[in-house]
C-alpha cells in the first residue's frame, strides 16, 4: 500500500523511472505474465490466471479512512497476493504488514467467502534495503508454536520480506536475476530483461507521460498548500486533505478525457461509486 510520501524532494521525469519507482512498478504489474512472473520467483511456486480484485472497493469506508493504497493486489483461484515496492523502509514494517493482511481477509468475506473459505494469503515486501539487518535475501514468517516450533497453526497466511542488496547471497537462479536487476538496474536474465523492454516502451506512452505528470504537477501545488495550510491549522492536516482532494481533482480530469473508469480507480485510489459522483 502506497501511503503519502514526503514531496520536498524534486520530482522524477518520465525518462528516470525506474521499475522500483511506485507509478512504474503499478503499471508494469498491471501486466498479468509479468505479475504472475514476479510473482512465482519471488515465492518459487505456479500461478493460475491472475486476476486484480476491487479491494479498494469492497473496503471503501477502511480504505479512505487510512489514506492508502495496495501497490498491487492480485489473486488466482487459491491464492491473494499483496506485493509492495518498498525503496526506503516506512515505520512500523511489521505491523503493516499485519494491517495489509487484515484487509485482504476483509476483502475474501465481503466477497461472500465463509472462514474456512479464505484463500492462501502472501503480504511481500520487495525492500531495496535489508529490513532486519540480518544479511539475509529473504525473510519468510508464518505462526508456529512458541512451546513446539514442530507446530505450525497453518491459517494460510504468509509475510515475505526480500532484501534486493542480498542478491549474491540468493541462490536460486531466477531470483537472483530478479533482485539483482531491482538493486543494480542491471538485467542478466530473460524475465528482468522483458520488464526492463517494457519500462522502456511505457515511457515513450504518451497516455503514460501526461497521467504520471500530470498526477505531479498536481501532487506538487496541493503539497505546496498544505504546507502553507499548515502553518495554520498543522501541516500533516493539510497534506492529507490535499493529498484525497488531489485524488478527486486528478479523477475528474482523467474522467474527461476518457479514460477507463477501472484504471481511473486503480491509479487514482478513489472507488467507482465516488468517481460517478464527479
Amino acid at each position: 500500500m502506497s501511503e503519502v510520501k514526503d514531496m520536498s524532494y524534486a520530482f522524477k521525469s518520465v525518462d528516470e523511472l525506474t521499475f522500483t519507482d511506485d507509478f512504474m512498478f503499478g503499471t508494469i504489474m498491471k501486466n498479468p505474465e509479468i505479475c504472475k512472473g514476479v510473482i512465482e520467483r519471488l515465492l518459487h511456486i505456479k500461478v493460475g490466471k491472475i486476476e486484480y480484485p476491487s479491494l479498494q472497493k469492497t473496503i471503501a469506508p477502511f480504505y479512505e479512512s487510512k489514506g492508502i493504497r495496495l501497490d498491487v493486489y492480485a489473486a488466482d483461484d487459491e491464492r491473494t497476493f499483496d506485493i509492495e515496492m518498498q525503496t526506503s523502509m516506512p515505520p512500523a514494517l511489521a505491523k503493516r504488514t499485519r494491517y495489509y493482511q487484515s484487509l485482504m481477509d476483509v476483502d475474501n468475506l465481503l466477497a461472500g467467502h465463509g472462514y474456512d473459505e479464505l484463500k492462501e494469503s502472501y503480504v511481500m515486501f520487495i525492500c531495496l534495503t535489508d529490513p532486519f539487518k540480518q544479511g539475509l535475501s529473504v525473510y519468510t514468517f508464518h505462526n508456529v508454536c512458541s512451546e513446539n516450533n514442530a507446530l505450525f497453526l497453518d491459517d494460510k497466511s504468509y509475510k515475505v520480506f526480500y532484501n534486493a542488496s542480498a542478491y549474491n547471497r540468493e541462490a536460486n537462479t531466477e531470483l537472483h536475476a530478479f533482485l539483482e536487476y531491482l538493486c543494480k538496474k542491471r538485467a542478466t536474465s530473460n524475465f528482468p530483461k522483458n520488464i526492463d523492454e517494457l519500462v522502456e516502451t511505457v515511457k515513450l506512452n504518451e497516455h503514460f507521460r501526461s497521467t504520471y505528470m500530470s498526477l505531479n504537477i498536481r501532487e506538487y501545488d496541493l503539497r505546496r498548500a498544505g504546507r502553507e495550510e499548515g502553518e495554520a491549522i498543522g501541516l500533516e492536516k493539510g497534506l492529507h486533505q490535499g493529498a484525497y482532494q488531489n485524488k478527486l481533482e486528478t479523477a475528474a480530469v482523467m474522467k474527461n478525457r476518457g479514460y477507463d473508469p477501472d484504471e481511473i480507480c486503480s491509479i487514482t485510489g478513489i472507488t467507482k461509486d465516488i468517481l460517478q459522483t464527479l
